[in-house]
């Protein structure tokens, strides 16, 4: 019942001002009070509907297509890097499907292990911003992670970055993400942290296999 009248009251709000910006634009109706210099000459075109216009704002555009290739479901390989002697691996399987009318990509993770891991991983395009970002969440931590960056058509990779708190220190730390389209039939996805002095350290990796 709360969702509904949300959704009621904001309607209330935006679709009056939208029919009011759009009376404004065709201007008064025939015979109330048209003069010469409101009538539009027949060469000046009348601007569209803004409710429309803003829906084709809204619409997927050719970069959700680059996104593509990691629609489908995947068996994972998954390593973790830390300062223990030894890396820890995992094996999972990812659903990557298209959400919201193909705005967005969400890609469920599952693997076993001890503890077990779900993520889920929510890829985009901003166009207001005019980059790409990356939204991660799972069960093995209740903050979220996010990235935002370009894509090389020339790699066929995402480069995106973000901060992060490094829990042991407290201290925020930049961690960057490539997803690289290697073939039709699979991926990866590195992650690094950048490091005071030296090459950026590696902390996570994890190989995609079309199933």
């Amino acid at each position: 019942m709360r969702l509904e009248l949300v959704v009621a009251a904001t309607l209330g709000l935006v679709l009056p001002a939208c029919l009011a910006g759009a009376a404004q634009s065709r201007g008064p109706a025939d015979g109330q009070g048209a003069t010469s210099s409101t009538v539009r000459p027949p060469s000046e075109a009348r601007p569209e509907d803004p409710i429309a216009r803003a829906i084709e704002a809204s619409s997927p555009g050719p970069e959700q297509r680059w996104l593509e290739p990691l629609v489908g479901t995947w068996k994972v390989d998954m390593t973790f890097f830390s300062a223990a002697p030894a890396a820890q691996h995992m094996v999972g399987t990812s659903q990557n499907r298209w959400i919201l009318g193909g705005r967005f990509l969400i890609c469920d993770l599952a693997a076993e292990g001890a503890p077990p891991m779900e993520a889920t991983m929510v890829y985009g395009y901003d166009a207001r911003e005019r980059r790409f970002f990356a939204l991660g969440l799972s069960n093995l931590a209740t903050r979220y992670n996010q990235w935002a960056g370009t894509y090389d058509p020339r790699d066929r990779s995402f480069i995106l970055s973000g901060k992060d708190r490094d829990e042991a220190s407290g201290l925020s730390r930049v961690v960057r993400q490539q997803v690289k389209i290697e073939s039709p039939d699979r991926y990866s996805l590195r992650m690094f942290v950048d490091a005071a002095a030296g090459a950026p350290i590696r902390i996570f990796e994890a190989t995609f296999t079309r199933r």
